[in-house]
């Protein structure tokens, strides 16, 4: 078993060193995510520390089976952070449309020493990414890790609000077929 998903399985057993160590392991990559979307560190700890409340109530409905530790609790704290973007009714402060327009300005292929530092999960959801047609990776990119809505995505693109919404529906089908 995976040293994350025993250490989550047994905080939901109400192990209270296995969460702490938990948190030791995972806080800062969630936090990264935290600060990526809500681009204020204060509000990032913040919806880190209500992220790991929910982890805490929660850990016992995790099944291995389903998703990795790691996927789980990024789900749970990625969903708090929109869910504070929404509440404020502001969207993350994006860099001006001069700087960059896609995701081109970043190379698609890790650094070898950052691909042994991925978790194998990462390395295979980078394999899958790789497969889709870059209309859907991109706005699968822009709407998971940017928090970017469907309607922005739209906007940007200038494209169909129905378009987008099928881009990324049939990418994160192709996604989840390539993963299992």
């Amino acid at each position: 078993m995976e040293p994350l998903n025993e250490l989550l399985q047994r905080s939901g057993q109400g192990d209270a060193a296995a969460f702490r160590q938990l948190y030791d392991v995972t806080s800062p990559r969630l936090f990264a995510l935290c600060k990526r979307l809500l681009r204020d560190e204060a509000l990032a700890e913040d919806v880190l520390q209500e992220g790991f409340v929910k982890v805490w109530h929660n850990a016992a409905q995790f099944s291995a089976s389903k998703a990795s530790a790691m996927t789980w609790m990024t789900t749970i704290v990625r969903n708090q952070a929109l869910d504070k973007l929404r509440q404020a009714q502001s969207r993350p402060v994006t860099v001006e449309d001069g700087e960059y327009e896609t995701l081109e300005f970043a190379s698609l292929e890790p650094e070898p020493d950052a691909l042994q530092q991925m978790g194998e999960d990462a390395q295979r959801l980078m394999h899958c990414l790789d497969q889709l047609k870059p209309e859907q990776r991109e706005c699968i990119l822009q709407a998971f890790y940017h928090g970017k809505t469907h309607e922005e995505l739209a906007q940007a693109l200038a494209k169909p609000l129905g378009t987008v919404k099928a881009w990324i529906r049939r990418g994160l089908e192709q996604l989840k077929g390539c993963l299992q």
